[in-house]
């Protein structure tokens, strides 16, 4: 589809304009002059075929073919648009005629229908083009009538020679009218182009282009609005920067203090997981021992046996402490590796729950990892894993963890309900934060984090972190 601009639009709607008015005054003009002449050639045959009839009269009455004939035939040759005539007595048969040869075949018929009532002139066909056949009674149809055809074929000529010169001189104005239309396309569009071209440079991005020689019409309204509206944008996006920086030193500050937050946190995670190991495990082995000795020392057999009860009681206690110290701040992640503290955590949680959950790596560890990357790492598996327990009920578990375009890619997908919009709601509602906090560890360590629905129908988690310092494959 051929695509025109505002110029050539009001070019050919002029140049359209200015030939449809030119045709349709063409065929008013040819309509005119064709009645025109043919009233006038019916007039004139009118007034030679009532000269033909007064004159004839008496001819006929005396029986004079010689002055009838040529009467019609000096008529006949003085009149260049009079193509014959014929005289008819009373009775319809030619008395005399101008042919040379036989009469054309359904002449005579033309006017079988004539009287007084009657036009008496009809159009008839020939080679030569339309004829108009006019007839005439001599001495009120008694003694018989007057037929004279006139021949359209000098009218048309003259005509066509005057609708020539016509055509010419509209050619002419058409000329003369598209350098005018030109003019005045090109007078109009012009400040709406250079409106355009600065329009586009603004779009471009360069604030400081302004229309200019703006004129006092709507057009130089248009312009003066577009170049206020240009400074309101230069002052709009001034503000909208010093918005922008202070959002960015904002959401800096931000991410600097959910940082320091994540690692207060897994400081007291540490210190907590520490005294636990150190003090309130040694306190339980020794509350233990205490116990045995007691126990071996017994004389009462119930007693003996409560106190056994009571040592295993408190061993329950102590594996529970150590677990949860391990949850706390796992040492097998600073000492081996979060590879190896995932494997760990995975075949715990394996055997603590009835899931199958399945491990792949492209790596046997990632060596020299920073330490928030390691933990967030960690924490997001531990959150997932947690969280499909608690909320879904899946069966099967797994998780990925491959190192990618120097990025580190972990997924963990199960084959739970998966997770919908009113879920979230729901957990905002009630305070859990369990995916937000995922979110937002990734997001500080400005990572990417993608939750959604996978093909088995459950959940599936994508976390991209940057690998920060680049590791070696071991």
């Amino acid at each position: 589809m051929i695509k025109l601009n505002i110029r050539q639009k009001i070019f050919i709607t002029i140049l359209a304009s200015l030939f449809s008015l030119a045709i349709l005054l063409g065929w008013i003009i040819w309509d005119s002059l064709t009645n025109m002449m043919r009233e006038d050639l019916i007039n004139r045959g009118n007034n030679i075929a009532v000269h033909i009839s007064e004159t004839s009269s008496d001819y006929i009455l005396f029986d004079d073919n010689y002055a009838v004939h040529q009467l019609i035939t000096e008529t006949y040759e003085l009149n260049e648009d009079v193509r014959y005539i014929m005289v008819l007595d009373s009775n319809s048969a030619v008395y005399e005629h101008t042919f040379s040869d036989s009469l054309p075949k359904g002449i005579i018929s033309a006017h079988s229908d004539y009287n007084e009532n009657t036009s008496n002139a009809k159009t008839i066909s020939s080679d030569e083009g339309a004829i108009q056949d006019i007839i005439v009674p001599i001495e009120d149809s008694e003694v018989g009538y007057v037929r004279v055809g006139m021949s359209e074929k000098q009218a048309n000529q003259y005509i066509f020679s005057k609708m020539t010169e016509l055509l010419i001189v509209t050619l002419i104005v058409a000329l003369f009218a598209t350098g005018v239309a030109y003019f005045i396309s090109r007078r109009i569009t012009s400040p709406i182009q250079r409106l355009v071209d600065v329009a586009s440079g603004i779009s471009a991005g360069d604030l400081s282009l302004r229309v200019k020689s703006i004129k006092n019409d709507e057009v130089g309204e248009l312009a003066s609005t577009f170049n206020a509206m240009a400074d309101n944008l230069i002052n709009s996006n001034n503000q909208i920067d010093t918005l922008l920086k202070q959002l960015q030193e904002k959401e800096k500050l931000r991410s600097k203090l959910i940082l320091q937050l994540l690692s207060v946190q897994e400081d007291e995670r540490r210190r907590i997981s520490r005294e636990l190991h150190d003090e309130t495990s040694q306190a339980l082995t020794s509350l233990m021992v205490t116990m045995r000795v007691l126990a071996n020392e017994a004389k009462d057999e119930e007693q003996q046996q409560l106190l056994f009860t009571s040592r295993d009681i408190a061993a329950d206690i102590l594996r529970q402490i150590r677990d949860l110290a391990v949850d706390l701040r796992p040492p097998i992640l600073d000492n081996m590796g979060v590879v190896s503290a995932i494997k760990k955590y995975i075949k715990d949680f394996k055997e603590k729950y009835d899931v199958d959950v399945s491990f792949y790596t492209s790596v046997t560890e990632i060596t020299d990892l920073d330490e928030n990357v390691a933990l967030a790492i960690y924490r997001i598996v531990q959150e997932s894993l947690n969280n499909v327990i608690k909320h879904t009920e899946a069966t099967r578990i797994k998780v990925g963890l491959i190192l990618e375009d120097n990025n580190i890619k972990l997924t963990v997908s199960d084959n739970g309900q998966g997770i919908k919009e009113a879920d979230f709601m729901k957990a905002q509602a009630q305070n859990r934060i369990g995916i937000h906090g995922m979110k937002e560890r990734v997001e500080v360590q400005n990572g990417s984090f993608t939750i959604l629905t996978n093909q088995l129908g459950g959940t599936k988690i994508i976390v991209s972190l940057p690998l920060i310092q680049k590791g070696r494959l071991s």
